[in-house]
């Protein structure tokens, strides 16, 4: 590994099976060493997670097994196998000081199990036909232990199902009555049309749906490992989902950054290669083609970014090395669950996953409604998604305002997390109105306190951030080329109030402030990127009554660009009822932007869109310019 090589494969652009092999191998570089793997095991303290450092150490092992183990299915040959077994080895017997100890009730090492589950399927000439008796016994009652440990009620259900998948493969005896309730809770877990929340009511619709409770029922269903009727189900809702998840990705591979453990990356795509390895047809209209390039393109889009430590090991971050955005569960070894995404190295090439060439996505409408996620997709002409949300939110989690309670996620300009409460460049208020009582600490829509249905061109929430302040927000999507959405927000407040609304970020690059393209006027402000070529973002206020600036963001709190720019709205309430109508313009294809943002929608587009009349009382048109 060369160091400062960021680039998870090297600048390689991978296309065919074995092209998808090296990309993994490159990725395992750092732990096939033996040296060198036994120092990235030693060094899995550093960053901590909750859970102690024994148990991040399993974490790294596990997580490269979702990858290496379909590798060798596929008849792949991956030379660091004996450190592997080794670590097993050492980490299920009791009386060796390297044990990685029982998994507990709710414990991090039900999760990790999984991936032994499915080695032991995958790959039983590397994971279990190289040990001896007493050793494959130990391995064999440490997984049944996890199996019956006590799982969090939401995807973790499913783990213990590829425990037993993996025990049966082995002969091993398993208890079948878990993988029976596991699916049994989990189908409460549907929302129809093949939407997973993950957990129960108010959960939200975030990526442990595919990549977690779709991945795991795929599995099952491809060995055979449940019922008739289980199998059918987890096929049929599977297809209906690939048919609203390709709403999530863009022409170029780029998924929606949205929701917890985006440090996972190129596990988005991994309900593709799912659905490839679960065999039969892909669903709902896809042909094999235009699976293979969702999920090739994805891992293409990933190939481009500076995700790499120096020494080779995939960073936290999403689009470069970022512990500020991570959760409190990831340690040193999280970011591999991303391997999950190389499941379709277990097909053979002569599969048609492999043998067809791959196809640009469907057809896909300009705006999409999904009601059961509280989405409202736009696509532009570049081929960009923006999701205009009344998601269920996620205060729980860290970070969980910016990562489910924006107004707005975007494949082309992402999204920030806060890095300090008491300024508004610390805030992360991309997306956001953000709401202060002193003008000095901010706060936005964290949860919604009452969600409208989502229709074809709206979406309706109320929330409040204040005990006496009463928002209700309107998104709207504007005409089809997916550059204009709409915020109309009646706010009641008994208190003062200093307001500040932001649209996207853009990207400041090597580029100082002062050197930014960038503009304001009464009520509106834009910023091009010199970085990325074609990113265009503004804001404008169509009452004319707030103040325009370019707010600097801190640096590192943006997922995808370390220093940013963000055009924002500033203004002031005083206690009383109030209309905001934000016009926000993201422009990814470059050609026409400028004039594009100096030509908002009108009164009369925003009548017709359900805007009530009484937000433009006193208005005769919205201000032009820019």
């Amino acid at each position: 590994m060369v160091v400062g090589q960021r680039f998870p494969f090297g600048g390689i652009e991978p296309g065919t099976r074995a092209d998808f092999q090296q990309a993994l191998l490159r990725l395992c570089e750092p732990f096939t060493d033996p040296e060198d793997f036994a120092r990235q095991l030693d060094g899995t303290s550093h960053p901590a997670a909750h859970y102690s450092p024994r148990v991040a150490r399993l974490e790294l092992l596990s997580r490269l097994l979702w990858g290496l183990a379909p590798l060798v299915a596929g008849g792949g040959a991956y030379s660091g196998w004996p450190q592997i077994r080794e670590e097993i080895v050492r980490g299920t017997d009791p009386a060796h000081n390297g044990y990685w100890g029982p998994p507990v009730d709710r414990d991090q090492r039900i999760v990790e199990s999984a991936a032994l589950g499915l080695a032991l399927a995958l790959a039983p000439g590397e994971v279990w036909e190289p040990l001896t008796a007493e050793q494959r016994s130990n391995l064999a009652d440490w997984l049944r232990t996890a199996a019956s440990a006590e799982a969090i009620d939401n995807n973790w259900r499913l783990f213990a199902t590829l425990v037993n998948l993996g025990l049966n493969a082995v002969g091993e005896v398993f208890d079948s009555a878990i993988t029976v309730s596991a699916f049994e809770r989990i189908d409460h877990f549907h929302r129809g049309g093949g939407w997973y929340s993950d957990g129960d009511v108010g959960t939200p619709f975030d990526y442990y749906g595919p990549w977690a409770i779709h991945f795991y029922s795929l599995v099952n269903a491809a060995f055979g490992a449940v019922d008739p009727e289980t199998e059918a189900r987890a096929r049929e809702r599977a297809g209906a989902f690939a048919a609203e998840f390709v709403h999530w990705f863009a022409a170029d591979g780029a998924a929606l950054p949205f929701g917890r453990s985006l440090t996972y990356r190129t596990a988005q795509c991994s309900f593709f290669g799912a659905l490839a390895f679960a065999g039969g047809e892909p669903g709902n209209g896809l042909t094999w083609g235009q699976l293979r390039g969702l999920w090739a393109r994805n891992l293409r889009w990933w190939g481009r970014q500076p995700v790499l430590n120096g020494d080779g090991t995939l960073s936290i971050g999403y689009a470069y090395p970022s512990l500020l955005m991570s959760e409190s569960y990831n340690a040193p070894g999280s970011p591999y669950w991303a391997f999950k995404a190389f499941l379709p190295l277990a097909l053979p090439e002569d599969h048609p996953f492999w043998t067809a060439d791959e196809e640009p996505l469907p057809k896909l409408e300009a705006v999409h409604a999904q009601p059961t996620a509280g989405f409202l997709l736009q696509r532009d002409e570049a081929g960009h998604v923006t999701a205009l949300s009344a998601s269920p939110g996620g205060r729980w989690a860290r970070h969980g305002e910016a990562k489910y309670a924006k107004f707005a996620y975007s494949t082309a300009f992402g999204f920030a997390v806060s890095s300090r409460a008491a300024s508004l460049e610390g805030a992360g208020g991309d997306s956001m109105l953000l709401l202060s009582e002193d003008g000095v600490h901010w706060r936005g829509r964290e949860e919604n306190e009452e969600v409208w249905p989502v229709d074809r061109q709206s979406v309706l929430a109320s929330w409040r951030p204040l005990p006496d302040v009463h928002i209700e927000t309107l998104l709207m999507a504007v005409g089809e080329d997916g550059r204009w959405h709409v915020r109309a927000h009646r706010i009641v407040t008994e208190r003062k109030l200093w307001t500040a609304e932001a649209g996207f970020c853009i990207p400041l690059g090597d580029a100082a402030a002062s050197e930014l393209r960038h503009g304001t006027e009464p009520g509106a402000a834009y910023a091009a990127s010199s970085q990325v070529p074609g990113l265009y973002a503004g804001i404008r206020d169509l009452r004319d009554a707030q103040a325009a600036e370019i707010v600097i963001p801190d640096p590192n709190t943006h997922l995808l660009w370390p220093r940013t720019a963000l055009p924002t709205l500033r203004g002031t309430l005083e206690p009383g009822r109030h209309w905001f109508v934000t016009a926000v313009f993201a422009g990814s294809g470059g050609a026409g932007d400028a004039e594009a943002f100096a030509n908002p929608p009108t009164i009369e587009q925003l009548e017709r869109l359900g805007i009530p009349y009484d937000a433009f009382e006193g208005l005769e048109q919205p201000g032009s310019g820019g």
